[in-house]
């Protein structure tokens, strides 16, 4: 075969995301797989070789038939079920196959994830289950293909695992990070009650609106002004969102920072991983919506940190994250009560908004409604957490303890009735923790 760089290119994607895989907990040992394609040629992991000792030479090469092409080391034994998927689906430039545990429970159980959490549309109305074949059969790559169809980006393999697709591998694998993660809030929501579902129509609007997620190709909106303007809170944004990456209050790209400075606000650029993200990449909007500095495009969720700030003087930040303890009691539509005395970060307990569509002004407008003027911190339905402080790093601890309390709380419900703090405590709590640290 002659030498391809583009190919080289792929079997290097397939090393690095194995790794991740492992890393991030989608898999165990040896499990699960990956495969990029390349034409008419498909990168694809070697067979039973740990992750964390494939290099990218180690990457065999497959075409579209299954049948491998280069490569001194074995395929996947699910080469059959990538080569599949990938011929059969044009809009398919990836697989990302994983053993995730969240999501193979309820492939255990041969149930589909239901939408209970709004990242579902990263996949489709839901994530359905194919039946169960021996791996590495004929019989699974066609059950897998049947269930994902060409309407779904992913789906469950009953008592198995999970198959992902995107237009590249990175899309792939930002879809196999959402399937565990509403696995996740699914699974801890039925623990914790009933869950409140999304209605098809809504699950339409956020697919429609997940099509053109992230930067858009579109320029004319780009401002070049001094990267070394609101420096100091275009750092701030870019270095706590690696900090909300690596404490688990968010997956893949959801969530998103900002931070004011008088009429100016550095807030996330849009669809961009954090560990990506230096300052010079946030981008400045005023007070008012217009973007007035950045290459990049502003997070979609914009008008709902800006409403926040308008309307509440105080605030000098806002954190928006998708933790999972917390984004469970979202899903149930449920308030974080007075369970442990850390909540008084956010005050007596952390209320929740109906529904509203991500990146609306409705989203907005229920967010401040919510918040008032005596909460730090409140619930977004369906979707994660809204946190808000003078500085990013005071509106980052109440994330935190949102968080915790949300984890003290449920785990506290599965095995007892918890109890609740009086009101008059919490007051006292609240005005400690005004100005709770080191004095001047």
């Amino acid at each position: 075969m002659t030498h391809n760089t583009q190919l080289d290119d792929k079997r290097r994607t397939v090393s690095e995301l194995g790794r991740r895989m492992l890393q991030q907990g989608l898999t165990k040992g040896t499990g699960g797989n990956i495969s990029v394609r390349d034409g008419d040629q498909i990168a694809i992991s070697p067979s039973g070789i740990p992750y964390d000792e494939i290099d990218p030479e180690d990457v065999p090469v497959i075409g579209l038939d299954g049948e491998q092409v280069a490569g001194d080391t074995d395929p996947s034994s699910e080469s059959r079920m990538h080569a599949g998927i990938i011929r059969e689906r044009d809009d398919v430039g990836a697989v990302v196959h994983t053993h995730s545990p969240y999501a193979s429970t309820f492939a255990s159980l041969d149930e589909s994830v239901l939408p209970s959490h709004y990242l579902i549309a990263f996949v489709g109305d839901e994530i359905p289950v194919a039946p169960y074949e021996t791996y590495g059969t004929a019989e699974l790559a066609e059950a897998a293909l049947d269930t994902l169809g060409d309407e779904y980006n992913a789906c469950l393999l009953g008592n198995h695992g999970v198959i992902a697709t995107g237009e590249d591998a990175e899309a792939a694998y930002e879809v196999a990070l959402m399937v565990e993660y509403v696995s996740r809030i699914q699974y801890q929501a039925l623990n914790a009650g009933d869950p409140e579902y999304l209605a098809d129509e809504e699950i339409s609007d956020l697919i429609e609106i997940f099509e053109g997620y992230g930067q858009s190709s579109d320029t004319e909106t780009a401002i070049a002004e001094p990267t070394t303007d609101l420096q100091a809170e275009r750092e701030a944004v870019a270095d706590l969102g690696r900090e909300m990456l690596a404490q688990g209050l968010t997956e893949g790209t959801g969530g998103n920072i900002s931070t004011r400075n008088g009429d100016r606000v550095a807030i996330n650029p849009s669809g961009v991983p954090y560990e990506e993200i230096d300052p010079e990449d946030v981008p400045l909007v005023h007070i008012d919506g217009e973007q007035v500095a950045g290459e990049l495009g502003a997070s979609s969720e914009k008008p709902m940190h800006l409403k926040i700030m308008r309307e509440r003087e105080d605030v000098g930040a806002v954190v928006h994250t998708h933790s999972p303890y917390a984004s469970t009691f979202a899903s149930l539509h449920e308030p974080i009560p007075a369970t442990h005395y850390l909540i008084a970060f956010a005050g007596k307990e952390v209320p929740v908004t109906p529904y509203a569509e991500p990146g609306s002004e409705e989203l907005g407008a229920a967010a401040v409604e919510a918040l008032g003027g005596d909460h730090n911190a409140c619930l977004l339905g369906n979707h994660g957490v809204i946190t808000v402080g003078e500085d990013a790093e005071a509106a980052f601890e109440v994330a935190l303890m949102v968080e915790y309390c949300a984890r003290i709380h449920y785990q506290g419900s599965n095995i007892g009735e918890p109890v609740h703090l009086p009101d008059a405590e919490l007051e006292h709590l609240f005005d400690r923790f005004s100005d709770y640290g080191q004095s001047g």
